[in-house]
């Protein structure tokens, strides 16, 4: 007990002086006005003090955020152009190094002391940013809270985008949205529709989806990533699923992976360039039975060999595969 009683005082005097010295830059500390200049939106005077993301929300700015402000996402990144301060080692765990070099930060993190000019980031490409570096935390299950509203500038900037953007294809989603009388509810159906007619959901889709029923862009975004039918990236005609359960593992997945992977020169989680196979892998396909298994779009093969592969290949897409195919 003796041992651990003055590290038990320090503990608690480092936590009564942190408190202090928050409560004094909160209520003591006066920074006055400060203008913050949003690239292409707006521009507005707040009072120094207060977080980047509470001045954001107040002046209508749609900030994504899932934590609420405690820096456990990720999402509420901006680009700083000026202003701001040093990154805050809270910040550091959801930045790259490419981010502090080009002055991304996290707007719940930042406070306003001086005059700042910010850069609103495209939504989408933060996230994918934030999956490909594996920034996000798994159990947040991609929850949103959405602060604010979105402002006119930024429905403009949509509107302009729609009559720009594929709009041979944009009629498509248009048409599948009208099928379901722009009903919110229908949210679901209308992306199985439009993945369905794309083998995915592109970026533009799921801006018109947003446009047409008045829904936020993180609404969107987190049901097509919640459900593993989605994609987010273009997929094949033809999905190949290779289980790699315990059972087919055991019995040569790995071998009946690698003939796929020698005679489509793709690796697992790519796709062909014709867009006509996409190599994926699953825990369980339900036929331990009949292992090693795979699935192709909704047919299922078991006892499986690297021959028996071949068949399979030939069978779904021979027109699309060199005669000469690789047996491991």
């Amino acid at each position: 007990m003796t041992l651990f009683t003055p590290i038990l005082v320090l503990s608690m005097i480092s936590l009564v002086l942190g408190i202090l010295i928050v409560l004094a830059d909160k209520f003591l500390a006066d920074y006055g006005e400060c203008k913050i200049a949003v690239s292409g939106e707006d521009e507005f005077v707040v009072r120094g003090g207060d977080l980047l993301l509470n001045n954001l929300k107040e002046h209508g700015i749609n900030v994504p955020a899932a934590c609420a402000g405690k820096a456990s996402c990720g999402y509420c990144k901006v680009k700083v152009l000026s202003g701001g301060g040093q990154v805050l080692p809270t910040e550091k765990g959801f930045l790259t190094k490419d981010d502090i070099k080009n002055g991304v930060r996290l707007s719940c993190q930042v406070k306003v002391k001086n005059d700042m000019e910010v850069f609103m980031p495209d939504f989408i490409e933060t996230v994918k940013d934030i999956v490909k570096n594996k920034l996000f935390d798994p159990s947040l299950n991609w929850r949103f809270n959405i602060f604010g509203r979105e402002i006119a500038a930024t429905k403009k900037k949509k509107k302009k985008a729609k009559k720009t953007t594929t709009p041979e294809y944009l009629d498509d989603v248009y048409e599948i949205i009208q099928a379901h009388d722009n009903n919110r509810a229908s949210i679901i159906p209308i992306l199985q529709n439009i993945n369905n007619k794309f083998n995915y959901l592109p970026d533009y889709s799921l801006r018109c989806v947003s446009d047409e029923l008045k829904l936020p862009m993180s609404d969107i975004f987190r049901i097509s990533t919640f459900y593993n039918a989605f994609s987010l990236v273009p997929r094949g005609r033809n999905i190949i699923k290779v289980c790699m359960g315990t059972a087919c593992y055991v019995k040569g997945g790995g071998k009946i992976i690698q003939t796929v992977e020698n005679n489509f020169g793709i690796t697992v989680g790519e796709t062909t360039s014709d867009l006509n196979v996409t190599l994926d892998t699953v825990n369980c396909i339900g036929c331990c039975g009949q292992s090693p298994v795979m699935s192709v779009n909704d047919d299922i093969f078991g006892n499986l060999n690297t021959k028996k592969v071949l068949n399979v290949i030939d069978q779904y897409i021979s027109d699309e595969v060199s005669d000469e195919k690789i047996e491991v």
